[in-house]
């Protein structure tokens, strides 16, 4: 396994983990972790279909990924509006560009444009939807547990650091029913793990705790 693998699987792992038990509780706090990892994957990839860079496999590429996670991780922590649309846009934008690869469209260009559109409608949603505890809720446990599930399938070599170059959910299918299973799962129990703060919890994200 390559270090760059390993440093993955781990950032997967430990932040897609704390971000599907906690995502509600320290939503302000966990947000910007998983912006991060989110921009990262991203960044990566658009250095891999953009500008011919390979998936973390080029100095450039890590740059890309680190460098857009950085910021997304930094407006999310500060600006109320950016943290909303990142939260949906992300699961949104994974979503797009999983389904695409699924359906064997090779269209890389296509795929990031599909991703956009899909995470533009999610974003949306979640603004309509006023974020309310459930929404988070059910994102960060969805999307957490994905990156939790890849994260142990890179480590324990099931997968290679090259299946998640269209996103988390390319990895799940990868690896076919085993994946998908586990992410279900995970997800379940995350989301039953979460609803027991919720009486104790807002009953949406307060404004009040960002800058902007």
């Amino acid at each position: 396994m390559s270090i760059e693998g390993i440093i993955v699987g781990l950032l997967a792992v430990v932040i897609g983990a704390a971000w599907a038990a906690y995502g509600l509780k320290f939503f302000t706090i966990l947000l910007p972790l998983w912006a991060f990892l989110f921009g990262l994957f991203a960044g990566a990839q658009w250095g891999q279909d953009v500008f011919g860079q390979g998936f973390f496999s080029t100095i450039l590429s890590w740059i890309i990924g680190f460098g857009f996670g950085l910021f997304l991780a930094v407006i999310s922590f500060f600006w109320y509006y950016a943290a909303i649309v990142i939260l949906g846009g992300a699961l949104g934008y994974t979503l797009g560009v999983g389904l695409m690869d699924w359906l064997g469209i090779d269209a890389q260009i296509l795929g990031i444009l599909v991703g956009l559109i899909v995470g533009a409608v999610f974003a949306f949603g979640t603004f309509v939807l006023g974020v309310p505890a459930f929404l988070v809720i059910y994102l960060s446990a969805i999307s957490g547990a994905a990156a939790v599930v890849n994260g142990v399938l890179i480590l324990f070599g099931v997968i290679k650091l090259e299946d998640l170059d269209s996103g988390l959910f390319r990895g799940l299918l990868t690896n076919g029913a085993v994946g998908i299973i586990a992410w279900i799962a995970l997800s379940v129990v995350a989301i039953v793990y979460q609803l027991r703060d919720v009486g104790r919890m807002a009953a949406s994200i307060d404004r009040a705790a960002y800058r902007y």
